[in-house]
């Protein structure tokens, strides 16, 4: 085993606490988690200290103090005067030989990390003070010294004293205990080794399977098993995908910089709350997990679509909050179920897009991890639970009530800036449509209410996949649909332009219709969804834009988003606006708008995702310059008056055939230093 140790010349002269000798036998009176009542040892109730109520065994410490002969330990003794042994006035010791079970108490162990605490008395020693002023105690730097190191590439913090801390150093989740002298993080993947000899602690940011104490050198066996905490999902690349996660707050720790800041600042018990400040500016948000399937109880089936089912459960334990220190139990989730054949194409880019485009959160359904169904090679993503249902049902329920002026703008509003998100992060969605926005009622902030989800064809933009061209067919930009042509943020833009006209209609685009060759034509040619009477000039000029047969012509979703928000939040065109709201109610009260006033849908109208290659595959190219036979179907509609009933979904066309092939190539999304993704 290869110790490399980056802040010392000579580590194996180095003594982390050279006033202290290293006990000739372990140390065992000490308990390792601090919420432990008995001693793991003879299972006697824990004493505490008067200072920092710190655990620990009369009955082990005095078995211990029998068995040696000299002062191994930084401790502060407090006797009682009433004792018939020391009938002098009360007194302190460090001297840990005149322990005296019938009156002593001790006031600390030094050796002992613990946090603030606000009260209790200390005399003046040389390795620790009490500073009033904040209510805690320091360290001496001289005689507690941190330092750092590697096992070969895993970062090892090397802490002076006993860590009897309860909560991860890092995420400040609560540890598992795994043994008297070992506890470990779910997860941050950190393992926690102490030496009894020493009282010395091991931070091992990853999995190895020994340390060294940094005192007395003896190497310390790893006994966590790691199958607690990273089990194998039977597929490398997510195996990679969630130690990788952790990998990036290992390699950006930058121990040499804390522990250099340490030194200046003269109190090492500092170097929590840096630790704590550092994995909070690298990972602001819970990570994902790997979570036994034993945990996911009342699966029932909420729907399903081409390549997979989503069903409402119970995760048991429950994910960890945003504030990343424990757990919602119970907590009622979806799961997403994928079908074997799609596994390896689409779930391992599920997992990364919804986990890179997180990061930015906003209006984003967050995914919690994943898991495996027992004997199956089905795997399963387990996300947040919107209660609201999506976006298409509300407008069903609630078209009446949605005022162009206030609610409208708002929802949309909340769209854009999901997908803005997304786009920061240098992903484009690829399927967006009303059936993946989703309301969540359980949102602490109403801003956040409606959120973007089903990233599971989300992918860095302008990379192209090999035969995967999957959606919903009135959702598609043209362009998609054309010879080379690739899924973009623009394309994003034109799905947008879609939802917005979803908003002024309570209809899904097309839905009169079949979904086939021939809608696939009219689109290209430039037909869109008829505008309604009732929408604002400003909205139907910014909806033309976004739907644009030119992507160039575009806005971006920036710039969208604070159109919508000049709207909504400073009324900018408001006398568009409420002139279109009593168009509106005039619509509605004669039977002329909303979903309840629309011809029933067309079988063939088809809302879920699915394969649409056989729209681009050769086997169904056509000559532009042929005639087509008597058995194509018809591609002649005629437009109506917007103001009539049934209107929503009419439209015209001329006859159109063109030529159309793909040439679409696949690879897997890197992360570059400079910070660009490819796939």
């Amino acid at each position: 085993m290869a110790l490399i140790n980056a802040n010392e010349e000579n580590s194996n002269s180095f003594d982390p606490t050279p006033k202290l000798k290293t006990s000739p036998i372990p140390i065992l009176f000490i308990t390792c988690i601090g919420c432990n009542q008995n001693c793991f040892n003879c299972n006697d109730k824990y004493t505490h200290t008067l200072i920092g109520h710190q655990r620990y065994c009369k009955k082990c410490l005095t078995r211990y103090i029998n068995d040696t002969n000299d002062s191994y330990l930084d401790a502060t003794i407090r006797m009682n005067s009433e004792c018939d042994q020391h009938r002098n006035k009360e007194l302190f010791t460090q001297n840990i030989q005149e322990w005296c079970v019938n009156c002593s108490r001790i006031s600390l162990f030094k050796h002992l990390c613990f946090g603030h605490y606000h009260t209790g008395e200390l005399s003046d020693c040389e390795k620790y003070f009490y500073n009033d002023s904040q209510n805690t105690l320091q360290v001496c730097p001289d005689c507690y010294q941190i330092s750092f190191g590697w096992i070969e590439s895993i970062p090892i913090l090397y802490l002076p004293w006993w860590d009897a801390n309860t909560s991860c150093i890092a995420c400040g989740l609560r540890l598992v205990y795994k043994s008297p002298c070992q506890k470990y993080c779910v997860q941050c993947y950190i393992i926690y080794i102490g030496c009894r000899y020493c009282l010395t602690t091991n931070i091992i940011f990853g999995f190895t399977d020994q340390s060294q104490c940094k005192k007395c050198k003896r190497i310390l066996s790893n006994t966590v098993d790691i199958s607690n905490i990273y089990t194998s999902s039977g597929n490398d690349d997510l195996d990679h995908f969630l130690y990788g996660l952790r990998s990036n707050f290992y390699n950006n720790l930058q121990l040499a910089e804390l522990t250099d800041h340490v030194k200046k600042i003269g109190n090492p018990l500092d170097i929590y709350e840096l630790v704590r400040e550092k994995y909070k500016n690298i990972q602001p948000e819970p990570m994902m997990e790997w979570i036994p399937y034993s945990q996911i109880k009342n699966l029932k089936e909420i729907t399903s679509g081409g390549f997979s089912i989503i069903y409402r459960a119970t995760w048991e334990n429950g994910p960890i909050n945003d504030l990343g220190n424990s757990r919602n139990k119970n907590e009622t989730v979806a799961v997403k179920r994928f079908k074997k054949f799609v596994i390896s194409k689409h779930f391992i880019k599920k997992v990364k897009s919804n986990y890179y485009c997180y990061r930015y959160k906003h209006h984003l359904i967050r995914s919690y991890g994943f898991t495996k169904v027992p004997d199956s090679e089905d795997y399963m993503l387990v996300m947040k639970y919107a209660s609201g249902g999506d976006l298409h049902n509300y407008l069903k329920n609630n078209f009446t009530d949605l005022t162009w002026n206030k609610e409208k703008l708002y929802i949309l509003w909340q769209i854009s800036e999901g997908l803005e998100s997304i786009h920061k992060s240098n992903f484009i969605h690829r399927d967006i449509h009303s059936g993946n926005i989703l309301l969540d009622l359980n949102s602490s902030e109403l801003r956040y209410q409606w959120k973007i989800a089903d990233l599971g064809l989300s992918h860095p933009e302008n990379i192209l996949l090999n035969n995967e061209i999957y959606g919903v067919i009135p959702y598609i930009a043209p362009e998609i649909f054309k010879t080379t042509a690739t899924f973009s943020k623009k394309s994003d833009v034109y799905s947008m332009g879609m939802i917005m006209w979803e908003l002024t209609t309570g209809c899904k685009p097309f839905d009169n219709i079949g979904h086939d060759y021939a809608l696939v034509y009219q689109i290209i040619d430039g037909i869109r969804p008829a505008i309604t009477e009732d929408t604002p000039e400003c909205f139907a000029n910014l909806m033309n834009s976004c739907w644009s047969s030119d992507p160039q012509e575009r806005p971006t979703m920036k710039k969208i988003r604070k159109i919508l928000g000049s709207w909504y939040f400073r009324n900018k065109n408001i006398e568009q606006f409420n002139k279109a709201e009593i168009k509106r109610r005039e619509l509605i009260n004669s039977k002329k708008l909303g979903p309840h006033f629309t011809v029933e849908r067309h079988s063939e109208a088809i809302y879920t995702s699915r394969s649409l290659q056989e729209y681009i595959t050769k086997a169904y190219e056509f000559d532009i310059n042929n005639t087509p036979s008597s058995s194509s179907p018809s591609l002649n509609f005629t437009i109506q008056n917007p103001s009539t009933t049934h209107n929503q979904n009419a439209i015209n066309t001329n006859r159109l055939i063109i030529s159309r092939k793909r040439k679409i190539e696949e690879s897997n999304v890197e992360i570059h230093d400079n910070g660009s993704k490819y796939l």
